[in-house]
């Protein structure tokens, strides 16, 4: 062979040699980079606190496929969903007698110890769920000992007197767009294939408590008509249907929620208050008051007779006057899909929000001490 077949030869294998380290090198930084961002995700699960019996479950890499996301749907609602039956004093196993027509709804499991959500017209006919109806996991039956509703949401979580059951994992939902794919499931197996018609269904008329969430989703079609949880393609808990209706109760809507009843028992639903219009949402305002912002939260009275801000509620206390614009708290800025309510549903009762805030033309950062709803109502 000559010098020059020689050379060219190994100037091949050369550049496949360094193509691959390059490649193996990406794919080192992507596994680590992508590692960092769950850990994160974990910790603001967590909450810094630690809570070994609350769902914890890291988002998962969406799946390649649609039967891998079959397959991960299936197994999250294996050990995740729970169904929700009228009492009984039948001690068969439930497949024995368990029909369609007797079924509640459904609900996630969100820890170990005992703690179900649904949404609230699960039990929407039932006038004293403790006595008028039951949980059944797996084949086992259990008493619900205790109903907590979020006063935010239709959110409902009842505990019942279950041990080591396995809490679904949490998927990361205030990022969702139209379009994507998602599983509404049952305890028993049905999986209904479905997916994002709108992620922001509802156009504000007027202004909100500042609480109140203006935008939630819409499903493209819905095959079952009782209330189930809904899971996204990597088998994660995302949301709750309502009863006969295409719309979606969002799991980020009462993610705090669940999180404060798991730990306590009780909702702690932080308070604002006050009167809030949300530009990305809102029509027909004009350039004086919008400064030329598609996004933000206008502070503005709903009529003639309300104050803007709640007298003696937190945003009052700290400053805020009527038609300033909440543009970011604590950095996080306000968006279409990120609206002040949901932002704050992420905090708790006596926390400390740090909002920027332009006020006629003039940007500043008001810090507000928030209160709990349960106690300041508008």
């Amino acid at each position: 062979m000559s010098v020059l077949a020689s050379s060219k030869w190994w100037g091949i294998v050369r550049s496949v040699v360094l193509a691959l380290g390059a490649g193996a090198a990406a794919g080192v930084c992507t596994a680590v980079w992508t590692s960092q961002s769950l850990d994160t995700y974990a910790a603001m699960l967590l909450a810094g606190k630690h809570l070994p019996q609350i769902s914890t479950q890291k988002p998962s890499p969406i799946p390649g496929t649609y039967e891998e996301a079959l397959s991960r749907v299936q197994e999250g609602a294996r050990t995740g969903i729970a169904t929700i039956l009228p009492a009984s004093l039948d001690s068969a196993v439930s497949d024995d007698w368990m029909n369609d027509t007797l079924i509640l709804g459904y609900g996630a499991i969100v820890s170990d110890d005992g703690w179900v959500v649904m949404d609230g017209s699960v039990l929407q006919d039932i006038n004293n769920p403790l006595k008028e109806s039951e949980v059944w996991v797996n084949g086992k039956r259990y008493a619900i000992t205790s109903v907590v509703r979020d006063t935010q949401t239709s959110a409902v979580m009842v505990h019942t007197n279950a041990v080591d059951l396995t809490p679904i994992g949490f998927a990361a939902t205030n990022s969702v767009r139209s379009g994507e794919m998602m599983f509404v499931v049952d305890a028993d197996g049905g999986i209904f294939p479905t997916a994002i018609a709108e992620s922001d269904d509802e156009v504000l008329v007027g202004a909100q408590h500042a609480e109140s969430f203006g935008t939630g989703w819409t499903l493209t079609d819905v095959s079952v008509f009782p209330s189930a949880p809904l899971l996204n393609a990597a088998g994660e808990f995302a949301g709750l249907t309502r009863k006969g209706s295409v719309a979606v109760l969002p799991l980020h809507h009462a993610l705090e929620a669940i999180r404060s009843v798991v730990k306590t028992g009780n909702t702690n639903a932080a308070f604002f208050g006050a009167y809030t219009v949300d530009l990305a949402h809102a029509y027909n305002l004009g350039a004086d008051l919008t400064q030329n912002l598609r996004a933000g939260a206008l502070i503005f009275a709903p009529d003639a007779t309300t104050h803007a801000t709640v007298r003696g509620g937190p945003a009052a206390v700290a400053g805020f006057a009527s038609k300033d614009i909440i543009l970011a708290v604590d950095g996080e800025s306000l968006t279409e899909s990120a609206s002040l309510a949901e932002i704050l549903s992420s905090y708790a009762p006596g926390s400390i929000a740090r909002c920027t805030v332009l006020r006629a033309g003039q940007t500043l950062t008001i810090s507000v001490t928030l209160g709990d709803a349960a106690k300041l109502l508008y």
